[in-house]
């Protein structure tokens, strides 16, 4: 479905792109994802699919869990494509339309990351692995820079392409070594090797290259450094996609990924060393995300180290590799791309307002705000730093989003009753259940000190708006779609608690299918 959307894409945004409103390839893309998203979910009452389906000679497994993934990324997919149509709506009493620098090429972009992404949760050989992260990473670099006449953006595209050349690299070097010393490309073939008490030591050297190499992809830590500039450098709309649909895929193979590098010793040590080096990447994550944080003045850099922080807590569920701990893995993963994609939907909503230095008319007007066809608005993103908060996203301006915006940063901060809270709860519970106390204690500490910054935007919010003593010049109101995304999410965050068992009992099955089937 993807790749048939994509070739038919191909023929027609270039030559109806000039008569036609980007708005109408954005919805028919999300039309597209939805759909797909529904075939993928028809495809789990397939009885195979619970042993694993091979298929197109084995460069694809379709499993329960992989089918499970590909549906919930063609949903996140659509959803936050939605930022693409007709963002917010403004009314403003210096206001004037612009026209030109329309981005009709975002949703067939969106389409080859996409595809890039479900080819990867599924595949099984080296070479669709390969070939599944360069698609998913190729689309990402020109994600970045498509608003090319922008500065930032064009240095943190630059940036991220270095970074994903890298990895890419690595990736390409651990899959020469495994095929080299193996023979096989298959990753059936490489469990099998592993799990030999004969197998040479270099095909556990391959796989950690291949795993650090997929670190630096999700920017855990020691391998973030490049995160905060890129993530603050482009536009907010491409940051959503960048923080949160990558890592889900990624995340996901890493899941199935850590079945086999479990069993790996090097020089035939007595400790696999792929969990170890988790278990270190979650530890200096968790650090580094919580304390660095404190530091940052520009709300997009405190939002990069808190998904760094995140993915310390995801990354120690992952390195237990027990059932409680994939499930916690899996609900982690879940609550994090909720609060993730509602505190960048409220985000956009408040920052994308006109600004006052740029737009001299006095004259009122109302417009649908859209960050695919106004570029000149979208590469300067209003709210930079912390501090413009209080200028520009107060209490005053609109009270529901200031209290989403609360509601979303409670819930990453951990705070009880919000879904975080339950997540971080299971991933500490795994952790005791299975001797990491030290790591436990670490986590509950930096989750204490994480809190002080995500409290130091409420607080801008809430009580920093004393210079505001008459009604502001304009009003920032979503439009009807991202408000009913924007509720629904605030929502399952808030109200999670007082129906946690359907989606515990999906993710409890998930997880026991990557152990006993």
């Amino acid at each position: 479905m993807l790749l048939l959307s994509i070739l038919l894409f191909s023929a027609v945004v270039p030559l109806t792109s000039v008569h036609m409103s980007s708005h109408v390839f954005n919805r028919l893309a999300i039309l597209v994802l939805l759909y797909s998203s529904v075939l993928a979910w028809n495809m789990l009452y397939l009885e195979p699919i619970g042993v694993g389906l091979g298929i197109y000679g084995g460069l694809s497994h379709v499993t329960l869990l992989s089918q499970a993934f590909d549906t919930f990324i063609l949903v996140c997919a659509s959803i936050i494509l939605l930022l693409g149509s007709g963002s917010i709506s403004v009314t403003s009493q210096r206001f004037e339309s612009i026209t030109k620098g329309k981005v009709a090429e975002y949703p067939l972009i969106i389409f080859f990351t996409t595809l890039g992404m479900s080819s990867l949760v599924s595949s099984s050989d080296l070479v669709t692995f390969f070939l599944s992260i360069e698609l998913q990473s190729l689309a990402l670099y020109i994600l970045a820079t498509i608003y090319r006449d922008s500065e930032a953006a064009t240095s943190a595209g630059l940036k991220y392409f270095l970074v994903g050349a890298l990895s890419s690299s690595l990736i390409l070097l651990g899959s020469c070594l495994l095929y080299g010393l193996t023979g096989v490309s298959n990753f059936e073939g490489v469990y099998l090797l592993c799990s030999m008490a004969i197998a040479n030591s270099g095909i556990h050297i391959a796989l950690v290259i291949i795993g650090i190499a997929l670190l630096f992809k999700v920017a855990a830590a020691p391998f973030h450094n490049w995160a905060p500039d890129v993530y603050d450098g482009v536009p907010t709309i491409v940051t959503t996609w960048l923080t949160i649909m990558p890592k889900v895929a990624i995340l996901a193979f890493l899941g199935e990924f850590q079945g086999f590098t479990h069993l790996g010793r090097v020089y035939e040590t007595t400790y696999p060393i792929w969990p170890n080096i988790l278990l270190i990447s979650a530890l200096l994550s968790l650090v580094i995300g919580s304390l660095l944080g404190l530091a940052q003045y520009r709300i997009k850099r405190l939002l990069a180290y808190s998904t760094i922080s995140h993915m310390g807590f995801m990354l120690l569920a992952l390195a237990i590799h027990t059932p409680e701990g994939i499930e916690a893995y899996l609900f982690y993963l879940v609550q994090y791309v909720l609060t993730s994609t509602n505190i960048f939907f409220v985000l956009l909503a408040f920052s994308n307002h006109p600004y006052e230095s740029d737009y001299a008319s006095n004259t009122p007007s109302s417009a649908g705000f859209s960050l695919l066809d106004n570029t000149e608005l979208s590469k300067k993103p209003q709210i930079l730093y912390i501090s413009h908060i209080s200028r520009n996203s107060n209490i005053l301006s609109n009270p529901a989003l200031a209290l989403t915006f609360a509601i979303t940063l409670f819930s990453m901060a951990g705070i009880p009753p919000m879904i975080g809270f339950f997540a971080k709860l299971m991933v500490i519970y795994s952790a005791t259940h299975s001797g990491y106390l030290f790591l436990a204690i670490i986590a509950i500490l930096v989750s204490v000190v994480s809190a002080a910054y995500y409290l130091r935007v409420i607080r801008v919010i809430f009580f920093d708006t004393s210079q505001f003593t008459e009604t502001p010049a304009w009003w920032v109101r979503p439009n009807g779609n991202n408000s009913m995304i924007i509720g629904t999410l605030t929502l399952l965050i808030l109200l999670f608690i007082a129906n946690p068992l359907p989606i515990l009992n999906c993710l409890h099955l998930l997880a026991l299918s990557l152990f006993y089937w």
